[in-house]
């Protein structure tokens, strides 16, 4: 897992180098909508994409988990289907009703049913190199996405440009965080402070609600922690009474702000008065702090994207090995994909 997370930025680069001269073997189409489909480790570079296709877009993007699509899905429609394995049957479901609807399909994955199905059935297709965990190859299936998005000119060339510039930051960032012994290692000190807390993590619509979704994600895999998630403004409106008293009754919980310089003013706003009349920034020690904030580096929104991500990813796997876990093992969910197989 060290290897895979400090290989992400590497990732980023050899599938733009790959596919910079793709070209869909289908005449190119105009979309008028964009469904991605995916589940779990395979699907998260797709809530990336939507948040910055919300900026540059001309069309709306919709992330979809499950295994029947929207009634709007048509001809019109570009459907993304992203399966590390090629094997999700969630995802295969989808796709297959989508095609069926007349979606114009591209398939990414490393192999698998997936891979089998693109080629029998004449739709795109990226293939990512294999050997990984999904959630430990974001770095292939994001690029890809973003890459099919430029080729359908929903997004201009220059989010390539971003994405590469943001890979440079995570490699540079990825020097320090991947080292335990050195001092300032951000991503190790808030491990400390959350390995044996409930991590509840807040991000923004618009910026960091897709990294809310990774780390807690993250946390559940690799560090085999229970953490919950939600966004603001939202949290303002209605977990914030519960959160309260979580802190008042049992004093467990450990708040996790993902911010970002492109968070609406009064989103800024709430989340300074929510961690003020929560109570999280009184009697608590300097050493088990009750909130803590991480943010991402770079000039763009897609820079500190994905700085943040890999800070994410990092403190996931200082976590794990803290509570004193291997952060690649899930034996759990490789039983149950094994008696889904059998039912």
């Amino acid at each position: 897992m060290w290897s895979a997370v400090k290989g992400c930025p590497e990732q980023i680069k050899q599938i733009v180098g790959d596919y910079s001269d793709w070209t869909p073997q289908q005449p190119l189409m105009t979309p008028r909508k964009v469904l991605f489909v995916g589940m779990g480790g395979s699907a998260i570079g797709g809530d990336l994409v939507r948040v910055w296709a919300e900026k540059v877009a001309p069309v709306p993007m919709t992330v979809l988990r499950s295994y029947t699509v929207p009634h709007w899905v048509d001809d019109s429609t570009l459907v993304l289907a992203s399966s590390y394995s090629g094997d999700t049957e969630e995802t295969l479901a989808a796709v297959e009703q989508a095609a069926d609807k007349g979606g114009r399909i591209v398939a990414v994955a490393s192999g698998g049913q997936l891979a089998k199905l693109a080629a029998a059935s004449g739709w795109d297709y990226i293939q990512i190199p294999g050997g990984l965990q999904p959630r430990a190859a974001i770095g292939y299936s994001l690029a890809a996405t973003v890459m099919i998005m430029v080729k359908f000119q929903l997004f201009p060339t220059s989010v390539l440009e971003e994405l590469d510039l943001g890979s440079q930051i995570m490699a540079a960032e990825g020097e320090q965080w991947g080292d335990p012994d050195r001092d300032g290692n951000e991503a190790l000190e808030v491990a400390t402070f959350i390995a044996k807390r409930l991590p509840i993590i807040y991000g923004s619509v618009a910026t960091t609600e897709a990294l809310a979704i990774r780390l807690r994600g993250q946390l559940a895999e690799n560090s085999k922690l229970l953490a919950s998630h939600h966004l603001l403004p939202e949290q303002n409106h209605n977990e914030i009474v519960g959160l309260a008293e979580r802190i008042n009754d049992i004093g467990d919980p450990i708040i996790i702000w993902l911010l970002d310089e492109e968070d609406h003013a009064r989103v800024k706003l709430r989340q300074d008065l929510a961690g003020r009349l929560i109570g999280a920034r009184e009697a608590a020690p300097s050493s088990s702090p009750w909130e803590c904030s991480l943010a991402g580096s770079g000039t763009s929104l897609i820079q500190r994207n994905l700085s943040l991500l890999h800070r994410i990813d990092w403190v996931s796997y200082y976590t794990a090995l803290l509570r004193g876990y291997d952060p690649s093992a899930i034996e759990i969910l490789t039983r149950l994909k094994a008696e889904m197989k059998q039912s």
